[in-house]
């Protein structure tokens, strides 16, 4: 008899960790880019009483006869469909119209380098972005983006493609404001306050600058005069900043990761994600086919594990707003009804089975 009294606990226990569920969710109505938890109950361990048998000459098979002790939370998933723009007017607050995450990390320590395997770098959503005082693009708590940046010829001018266009520099790497330029070269064209962009090393992609701009030092630590207000974002992810002397500067561009199990990823504090082992690995790729080529991290042109970079479907970054919550305060509440009414009627099934054995002890009096 007792036995109903504890599948009546389990279920209470299931019905209490789905309420914890649905409470995150509706404290998290207005966090900005908050995926919902979904809860799933599955049913709990049985006992048989009896099993099957199969037919013979004479009589039919029988079924097995089994009692349930309970539910048990089976799943709690998050719906990682993307929510709506919210716009907030500032340029640097990016929005994902799309699948993916942006990729953030700490600032790198000079003596182990600038190349993280994209497996260890935070994800999140919420592009609230800006520039701190070294000139590094990074969020709310200080984590750097990282990206792709132009790559330089040896005289600090931008190096450019066949095409004219610009040449990424594949290695994945904190964005920041390119070196300014301590005084201008007639030769090259360098403007004194203008940007000065790294000659890339081929087999260390080590970062190299010109030592001196018409026989003035290059101090690498000194970079250009933007403000974050200064800073605009195209739908590909290109950062373009106005400086003060209201030149337009070729910043990065910000690439998307992604993994084949969103579900799989690790939940952490803040809207950051952690890709978990069933969540697969992240791959990076640019919106609109930006960068093509291979991510040149920790990696060499003889290296087989090269990760070569890929498209980010139809996902388009918008600048001035940031993805609003999912939660759907509809749904939560009538989650929330059903799964009071389910907790009732638990206690209830542990009410009557008290009742039943209080009336079978009272039988001797």
């Amino acid at each position: 008899m007792t036995g109903s009294m504890y599948a009546a606990i389990a279920g209470l226990q299931t019905h209490m960790q789905k309420m914890n569920v649905i409470g995150n969710n509706i404290a998290n109505a207005n966090t900005y880019g908050f995926k919902p938890g979904v809860t799933s109950f599955s049913e709990s361990m049985y006992t048989s009483i009896s099993n099957s048998t199969a037919g013979g000459n004479q009589y039919g098979g029988t079924n097995a006869s089994q009692i349930g002790y309970g539910s048990q939370v089976a799943s709690i998933d998050l719906n990682m469909t993307g929510g709506t723009y919210a716009p907030t007017g500032i340029n640097s607050h990016l929005y994902l119209d799309g699948n993916g995450f942006f990729m953030v990390g700490p600032k790198p320590d000079p003596a182990i380098g600038y190349e993280p395997d994209p497996n260890n770098l935070t994800l999140k959503r919420v592009g609230n972005f800006g520039l701190d005082k070294d000139g590094y693009l990074v969020d709310s708590n200080g984590y750097c983006v990282y990206g792709f940046m132009p790559q330089g010829n040896a005289d600090g001018t931008m190096a450019e493609n066949a095409d004219g266009s610009v040449k990424w520099d594949t290695c994945l790497r904190p964005i920041r404001l390119p070196v300014t330029a301590p005084a201008s070269d007639t030769t090259t064209g360098i403007k004194e306050g203008g940007a000065l962009y790294p000659e890339i090393a081929a087999d260390t992609n080590a970062q190299g600058y010109p030592a001196d701009i018409g026989g003035t030092a290059v101090d690498q630590n000194k970079r250009v005069n933007v403000q974050s207000v200064n800073l605009s974002v195209d739908q590909n992810g290109v950062i373009t900043a106005v400086t003060q002397d209201n030149v337009a500067v070729t910043v990065g561009i910000i690439p998307i990761g992604s993994v084949v199990n969103p579900n799989g990823l690790t939940k952490l504090s803040d809207g950051y994600y952690q890709a978990g082992n069933n969540a697969g690995d992240v791959v990076v790729g640019t919106c609109g086919g930006a960068v093509t080529g291979d991510l040149n991290n920790n990696t060499n042109a003889t290296n087989p594990d090269r990760i070569t970079l890929t498209g980010a479907g139809d996902t388009q970054i918008l600048s001035g707003g940031l993805e609003s919550s999912k939660t759907d305060i509809a749904t939560e509440f009538a989650d929330l009804i059903t799964t009071q009414r389910g907790f009732q009627a638990n206690t209830k099934i542990i009410t009557v089975t008290d009742e039943m054995l209080s009336d079978l002890v009272s039988m001797k009096r």
